[in-house]
This record gives structure tokens, sequence and C-alpha cells, in this order.
């Protein structure tokens, strides 16, 4: 008996299915999802803990290390909660941007949101969980920082870009457009080799770096919409300097 009722079934499912091919307009149409961007934007600054040693030994925790802020906004169209469950950030471009200005001992690992691994040949996706919900017809706010795994002594500031994805359990994706972030430490080394270069010819580093480096910030900031604030001034005090003359 069980079969038969089984079988009858089965037959069902297939009639409607052949319904909705030939007469489309009476398909279901798929719940839409609850959630929307409302705003996405890399304005904003946060301090983060960082932790390092000099040589071989701990030094105290850093809360000073400043780092660019991904800004997500999410609106809750519908009557019920819903539950975000993780965001995916898939990276396109891993950047370093900067001419050598010298070396030093020190290892920092900040306490990024996103810990992007020394070597990263993209593409590439990192993924986190998450668990908070967004209210019936609220709207909440998420932020996340970016950046590297490790920072030596004498490493040039990094450039990522790349999208995120956030998804939640009534199936929403949502995805921002690409986003541009750098993390600024050092970027006043950097600066100051170059100036040395191009006014001096001394230093680590030579005009013709600084130029290329130049351009390269430079076309990176008019590439993209989504773009940290510390990447456009360290790109216009690269192109500052790059235009500086110089003996070579």
């Amino acid at each position: 008996m069980i079969s038969v009722v089984g079988g009858a079934v089965a037959i069902l499912v297939a009639i409607l299915g052949l319904a909705f091919d030939f007469f489309p307009g009476y398909k279901p149409e798929p719940d839409p999802p609850k959630l929307e961007l409302s705003n996405v934007d890399v304005a904003r600054e946060q301090d983060i803990a960082a932790d390092w040693t000099l040589g071989d030994e701990p030094q105290p925790v850093r809360n000073d290390w400043t780092s660019s802020l991904l800004s997500i906004a999410l609106r809750n169209r519908s009557a019920d909660k819903v539950l975000v469950t993780e965001a995916r950030f898939e990276f396109s471009a891993v950047t370093t941007l900067g001419c050598p200005y010298g070396a030093g001992g020190s290892v920092i690992k900040a306490r990024y949101d996103i810990k992007v691994p020394v070597g990263t040949n993209p593409p590439s996706t990192l993924t986190r969980p998450l668990k908070f919900e967004v209210p019936p017809h609220g709207n909440e706010r998420i932020g996340f920082t970016v950046g590297p795994e490790t920072v030596q002594g004498g490493s040039r500031p990094t450039v990522y870009t790349f999208t995120a994805t956030i998804s939640s359990d009534d199936k929403s994706r949502l995805t921002t457009d690409p986003v541009v972030l750098m993390n600024p430490q050092n970027t006043k080394s950097v600066l100051q080799a170059a100036e040395s270069a191009m006014r001096y010819g001394t230093g680590a580093t030579t005009p013709a770096c600084v130029r290329e480096q130049a351009r390269k910030a430079r076309e990176i900031v008019e590439g993209a919409t989504l773009v940290s604030p510390e990447l456009v001034k360290y790109s216009e005090e690269l192109n500052r300097l790059a235009a500086l003359p110089s003996s070579q």
C-alpha cells in the first residue's frame, strides 16, 4: 500500500512539473530575500589591539594599531527576524605599495577581524562565521577590519581588493561592490625614504621606484569607488613626492 501511495505522489509531482513548464505563469514565485544592503562605506577607522615582539622579547600589547573599517548596514524588510550566519571575503588582488625604506627587528600580529596570510595569492577566499540577528523591519550595522596576519619590521603597506558577501538563514546572499583597503602602518617611513630619494638621491630607495609606486597607487585609487581614506592620502603624498625634481 505504501509503495502505491508513494508512486502516486511521484506521478503527481511529475505532472505538476510539466504543467509549470507549459504554463510558467502559474509557477510559484520564490520568496524574495528579506535582507538588503542599505549602506556600505570605508570612511571610518578603528584602533585595534596588536601583539608584538622586538627581537625575541614580547612587548606590551599595543592598543593604538589603526585600521580601516569596512562598515556594512543591513535592512530587514520583513516581519520576521533574520539570522546572519557568515561573511565571505573574495580577494582579487593583494598589492604591496611603496619602496624599501630599511629593516627592523619587530614582528606585529594585529587582531584584525579578517587576517590575511602573508603570501596570499589571489583569487582567494576567507570566511568568518557570524551569529547575530536583524530584527523585523530593523537595521543593523556590522564592521570588519582587514589586514595582514603578520607585519615584519621593514614591511611596506599592503593594499587589499575584495568583495564581501553576507549570508543569512533566509538564503540571502548580499555582495558589496569591490572594496580597496590598506593597512596604513609604516606609511610614514615609506614617505620619508621617498622624500630622501627624490630630494637628495640618498637612502634605501630610488626616484625611479618612487615614481613607479606613485603611479600604481594612483591607478588603484582611480579604479575603485570604495577606497579607504588612508590609501587616498598615501597616494596623494607619493604622487606629490614623485613630482619633485631629482638628479636621477
